[in-house]
């Protein structure tokens, strides 16, 4: 049975010279009497295997158009309902079938680097709950300094002590500190790197009390003074002595720091380490020159404090150290969505402090760009509403 001529497509379309599909069946069944023979294939009646069917039902559904010509401008709604009208999906413009998705712009409920200024807040009350402990910690252990001579230090024991050293030191601490505030209060997220630099430093704080506490190490320096040691220390003495650290912000050169004891480790590494560290992560790249000025400084400053007999080596060499793993592993975190979830693969989730981390950091979604602002609201000129990359 050969279809063509005029179309006899029936429920599939046209079928013949217009429609574009001519099937020959070479095998067929006839079924009544003898209309083959006399040629009248008119009255004929054929039937076709269920292979061939498919098989042609199979191809012309693939040359049916996607929406049929005639229905230009409608589209179905997600409830299933046919609409007329221009702005459906369909491009009535077109001839060819095209359709079109419009798809709508991302919209976030949230912002990506919210400021949660009352995180911070709590961020800043977690340093200065271990940055008195620390003072307290030192007021205990200032009784318990042992009347020995220093301990052998391979860099101190070959070297002439210098005291104005000391000071030096200390100014640095305040320049590297000071300049390093100034970048972070121009930093558009600047709430969520203070609150970072709160935590680490509250952290660092924190097992320096401890470390200074259960080893007690003689003064490096005999030429220190150290006030007199009591022999009873009650709760009114120590308050006395952590008030009298904490007017001098924790600096010799302010006159206030008498106390001896501190020594593991280093509180003047850790200051200048981690203002490099801060500097170093949130600013740009090509800002090179910066970053080599606090590497120097905070260089400096270790070399001067060993020289004038501040502390041992190895208080500083500790101190950088933990400075740098604990800055390392929270940013590692913050930076990484998994790990701030808790899984099997997640070690870091057995730190202590990974649940505060986790509260402090759940929000931020990605790595801080580096953006840049005017802080104040005044003047209008200054303030840039869109604030370009400068990584």
């Amino acid at each position: 049975m050969v279809l063509s001529g005029t179309s006899e497509g029936g429920r599939y379309g046209s079928v013949g010279e217009n429609g574009g599909l001519a099937h020959e069946v070479q095998h067929h069944s006839i079924v009544g009497t003898s209309h083959s023979r006399s040629g009248t294939s008119s009255s004929a009646s054929s039937v076709i295997d269920d292979s061939d069917h498919c098989h042609m039902t199979h191809d012309v559904y693939q040359r049916q158009p996607l929406l049929p010509p005639g229905h230009h401008g409608s589209y179905i709604t997600s409830n299933g309902i046919g609409k007329e009208g221009s702005g459906g999906f369909y491009d009535s413009s077109s001839s060819n079938g095209m359709v079109k998705i419009p798809i709508p712009a991302p919209h976030r409920d949230e912002p990506r680097f919210p400021k949660e200024k009352s995180k911070t807040l709590v961020a800043f009350l977690f340093l200065f709950a271990n940055w008195i402990f620390t003072t307290v910690s030192l007021s205990l252990t200032h009784d318990k300094v042992p009347d020995y001579k220093p301990l052998p230090d391979v860099m101190l024991d070959n070297i002439n002590v210098q005291e104005w050293g000391l000071d030096v030191s200390e100014i640095i601490i305040i320049v590297s500190v000071y300049l390093c505030v100034m970048v972070v209060l121009f930093h558009k997220h600047r709430w969520i790197i203070f609150r970072r630099i709160f935590l680490i430093l509250g952290l660092l704080y924190f097992y320096r009390s401890v470390t200074m506490y259960v080893t007690v190490l003689p003064v490096a320096n005999p030429n220190y003074y150290c006030s007199p040691k009591a022999n009873y220390t009650g709760p009114l003495l120590v308050a006395k002595r952590v008030i009298q650290l904490l007017s001098g912000f924790g600096l010799s050169i302010n006159g206030q720091h008498t106390f001896c004891g501190d020594y593991i480790y280093s509180g003047h590494t850790v200051c200048l380490v981690i203002a490099y560290l801060v500097v170093r992560e949130y600013t740009p790249r090509r800002w090179w020159l910066m970053h080599w000025c606090f590497a120097l400084l905070a260089i400096t400053g270790v070399v001067m404090v060993l020289i004038a007999r501040g502390h041992y080596t190895v208080d500083c060499l500790i101190a950088y150290y933990i400075t740098t793993r604990i800055f390392y592993i929270y940013h590692t975190m913050a930076n990484n969505a998994m790990l701030k979830e808790n899984g099997p693969s997640n070690f870091f989730e057995r730190l202590w402090w990974y649940p505060i981390f986790q509260k402090f950091e759940i929000n931020v979604q990605g790595v801080v760009p580096r953006h840049y602002e005017w802080p104040l609201p005044w003047p209008r000129r200054w303030s840039s509403k869109n604030p370009q990359r400068t990584s």
